[in-house]
């Protein structure tokens, strides 16, 4: 959609929502106004009818905004209608809690220069201290993801380059991939071993590997992802899962054919 089609205050509106996503502690419009360059009157005009509408709640004690239970609603009136989530949860369940591990179900955005992850699974009874800053429905660039050189590995390169080609390759760790020869390459290796894997290159210390699942025309369709610290797991370790995921994978897919 170019910025022409953008109805101005929807568009306000919605960045408000999001920003509001990221900060579990509220925000107040002081805040807000400065985070997204937008007048305090603006703010609040915009927040009083989020308000209103039941997207955003106020705290009674310090007048902080968050978002409101009205979008998580919302979000269910997406995930039941996806057989996918309930096919693939209780699988994927299983398989967190066996390994220790977070498992992320990702896609691509509408601009294929991100993932959104569409489902998270973490272990049920885990021991490990480990907080992550994944959570469903947030984008995370592909170029430093497994997850996003796994979906964009089902592209030729030439589309690549044109998918990538205004991108602004932000560096998040030592390890992130500056540009997009750096990216292909790593693409050409993702072909080739049939999984990609992220080695801390956009959270420092998280590693992560990513296979495919496929819809019924042999399409990735989603992305699986297994996540882990470095202090407990090793790029080996991940590796390691490549059978037990395939497995899962296969298993996945193959249902995903007669829905």
């Amino acid at each position: 959609m170019t910025d022409t089609n953008l109805v101005q205050s929807v568009d306000r509106a919605l960045s408000i929502l999001e920003y509001l996503g990221e900060y579990h502690n509220g925000a107040g419009i002081t805040e807000i106004s400065k985070a997204l360059g937008l007048s305090k009157a603006t703010v609040h005009r915009l927040i009083t009818t989020l308000k209103i509408k039941d997207f955003v709640r106020q705290s009674e004690d310090n007048e902080q905004y968050f978002l409101s239970f009205k979008l998580l609603y919302l979000s269910n009136c997406i995930s039941t209608k996806l057989d996918i989530f309930k096919i693939s949860r209780p699988i994927i369940t299983k398989f967190a809690d066996d390994v220790d591990a977070t498992v992320h179900l990702s896609i691509l955005d509408d601009t294929r220069t991100n993932i959104v992850y569409v489902d998270k699974i973490e272990p049920t009874n885990s021991n490990k201290i480990f907080v992550m800053s994944s959570k469903v429905g947030k984008k995370a660039p592909c170029y430093c993801t497994a997850a996003g050189k796994l979906l964009l590995s089902q592209y030729s390169d030439d589309e690549i380059r044109d998918i990538m080609k205004d991108v602004d390759y932000k560096v998040y760790t030592e390890k992130t991939i500056k540009n997009t020869d750096e990216f292909i390459e790593e693409i050409h290796e993702v072909r080739k071993q049939g999984y990609a894997l992220d080695k801390h290159e956009y959270d420092s210390g998280i590693i992560c590997i990513s296979i495919p699942i496929y819809d019924k025309n042999g399409n990735i369709n989603l992305a699986m992802s297994v996540t882990g610290l470095i202090i407990y797991t090793t790029t080996d370790d991940l590796i390691a899962l490549k059978s037990s995921l395939s497995d899962i994978s296969s298993e996945i897919s193959n249902i995903i054919k007669y829905l």
